[in-house]
């Protein structure tokens, strides 16, 4: 008796490169809207960095005798209550604003990502310690606490930023030590632990790449609360101390004067809003490109 071997069906494969379309996800254009807000921070980082060569007023010179001049082709914004040009000042407090944004910002993920990624990954003890000390920082309300401490500590500059700085480490902290969690339990960790690769190199190699799209985009929103705070700061005259220019002072003296004028009212808060907006918008877009969690396969 002869017996037939069943035969699998003939199955068609796809190409390689056909498969390999299908695995990749679609990266979807940044649009018109996010080269416009690349843009705008463009200008106001070469703003910020090339102030002293554009040739403009000095910023905390006064020009006559008349305050609140109107806008002319002398001074383009007008000027204040002490009769100093507005964009002048408006220029170069759009560098303390930054400034203190980008060290804050650089503090918080400094210390809070690192502590974030090695609670995650060590857990037990350490990490329930560490997380239980984050979120009753994040319970307290932080700008009251800033004004506490700036005006027992001082009101400089340096100061303002190791505040701000350390009260971005809980919320960054939370974003790092999520991602990480998400990623401590994958295989390839898992088979990096079994070869017999240290904590460093399974943190730096394994764990981080995938750390970065969420860390990016709200590091761009870290940054953007930091200005915000700075700009609530000088509104109350809590921030850098006068004649210094920021945008939140200015804000505050323009809200102060009755007879401000509209270059004056409008220039400072403009600013502040479309740099915010640039940056929100811009970093989510930025996250949404590079992303590479599993959830675009």
């Amino acid at each position: 008796m002869l017996s037939v071997e069943p035969q699998a069906p003939d199955v068609e494969l796809a190409p390689a490169s056909e498969s390999q379309e299908i695995l990749e996800a679609p990266k979807r254009p940044f649009g018109v809207f996010f080269w416009c807000c690349a843009g705008w921070l463009l200008i106001v980082a070469l703003a910020t960095i090339f102030a002293g060569l554009l040739h403009l007023n000095p910023p905390q010179q006064g020009y006559g005798f008349s305050p609140n001049l109107p806008v002319s082709s002398a001074h383009w914004l007008g000027t204040d209550e002490a009769t100093r040009d507005v964009f002048s000042r408006l220029v170069w407090g759009a560098r303390v604003s930054l400034i203190i944004g980008l060290a804050g910002t650089a503090i918080g993920i400094g210390i809070g990502g690192g502590l974030g990624m090695l609670s995650a990954y060590v857990r037990g003890r350490f990490d329930a310690s560490l997380a239980f000390v984050m979120y009753v920082l994040l319970a307290f309300p932080a700008i009251i606490a800033v004004i506490c401490l700036l005006y027992f500590w001082g009101r400089s500059e340096f100061h303002i930023v190791v505040i701000l700085g350390l009260f971005s480490v809980p919320f960054i902290y939370r974003v790092v030590r999520a991602s990480t969690l998400a990623c401590a339990t994958k295989e390839y960790v898992t088979a990096a632990r079994s070869q017999g690769a240290t904590a460093r190199r399974v943190l730096a190699k394994d764990i981080f790449p995938n750390v970065i799209p969420s860390l990016i985009a709200y590091t761009v929103f870290t940054f953007g609360g930091i200005i915000t705070t700075e700009g609530a700061l000088g509104f109350l005259q809590l921030s850098v101390p006068t004649p210094t220019p920021s945008w939140g002072n200015m804000i505050g003296g323009a809200s102060g004067d009755i007879n401000a004028t509209l270059g004056y009212v409008l220039g400072p808060s403009a600013a502040l809003f479309f740099t915010l907006i640039a940056l929100n918008y811009a970093g989510e877009q930025i996250r949404l490109r590079f992303d590479t969690s599993e959830q675009k396969l």
